[in-house]
């Protein structure tokens, strides 16, 4: 597997470091997590999304929902607890942060 770009998450909830990681052959990338508790776990994303309207907290936001598939996890660590669950939901919004960011610079750059 590649490593090729480092990030630091921003989030003050939570300072872990994950890479990108891409596997030859594969049509995806996946994401490695690098820092404890759950350093060296490897999972990707698969469907994203939110939840439905009948689901709207009461600040009126919406939860977000997605789906991963786990491929490494040497440390065998629960990668179905909330406590994981949340910290790749987390690692998840700020990749959609920089995506949403990333597309709104080329959209100003093309124009």
């Amino acid at each position: 597997m590649k490593y090729p770009k480092k990030h630091k998450t921003t989030s003050p909830k939570h300072r872990e470091d994950f890479v990108y990681v891409e596997k030859p052959g594969e049509d995806f990338t996946a994401i490695k997590l690098i820092s404890d508790p759950y350093a060296s776990i490897t999972y990707k994303y698969g469907q994203v999304g939110f939840a439905p309207d009948s689901e709207k907290q009461s600040d009126g936001t919406l939860p977000m929902k997605f789906d991963y598939t786990v491929m490494e996890n040497y440390i065998e660590a629960d990668t179905e607890s909330q406590e994981f669950i949340d910290h790749i939901g987390d690692i998840l919004v700020i990749l959609l942060d920089e995506k949403l960011k990333d597309d709104g610079k080329n959209r100003t750059n093309s124009t």
